[in-house]
């Protein structure tokens, strides 16, 4: 699946030469953190280049690259967390249907060394040309009109 993104492609590049975890930089924690969603434990901030509308991640507040350094206390909030992130974006989507994923390591399509899940909701989009064709899907709510629409939830 190809989205349209060009700065997609610049981020691409950038991996793994971050100075400061992308996840963890106070200056993208503030523009991308959805506050009424987050958690002691859990921030959930929109993707800044997501894979389809809707697309936000659920970040462990401390920088965690294993599943197996996740405590208790961070699994069973979690829940909590994913559950209020699905029903906020069932509401402003109209749909029960997500893809829910996580991405563990490089080989795996993982681009950062920072647990995120990625919670995509999934509405049934009639094909077309673009997407038959080419492979092709069109994000056309951008992560800061998706930000202000989760913010009035």
């Amino acid at each position: 699946m190809k989205i349209i993104d060009f700065n997609r492609a610049k981020y691409g590049k950038k991996i793994g030469k971050f100075k400061v975890c992308e996840l963890c930089n106070p200056e993208n924690i503030k523009k991308q953190k959805c506050r009424k969603l987050s958690g002691e434990h859990w921030r959930v901030m929109v993707n800044k280049y997501p894979y389809m509308d809707g697309n936000v991640m659920i970040i462990p507040k401390e920088h965690i690259a294993k599943i197996e350094d996740l405590t208790k206390e961070q699994w069973e909030e979690f829940v909590s967390v994913l559950k209020k992130t699905k029903k906020t974006l069932s509401k402003i989507f109209k749909t029960e249907d997500f893809n829910i994923g996580l991405n563990l390591g490089k080989n795996a399509g993982g681009s950062l060394e920072h647990l995120h899940w990625q919670v995509i909701p999934r509405k049934f989009t009639p094909l077309n040309a673009s997407n038959i064709f080419a492979d092709l899907y069109v994000v056309s709510v951008s992560p800061w009109e998706l930000k202000k629409m989760i913010d009035k939830k």
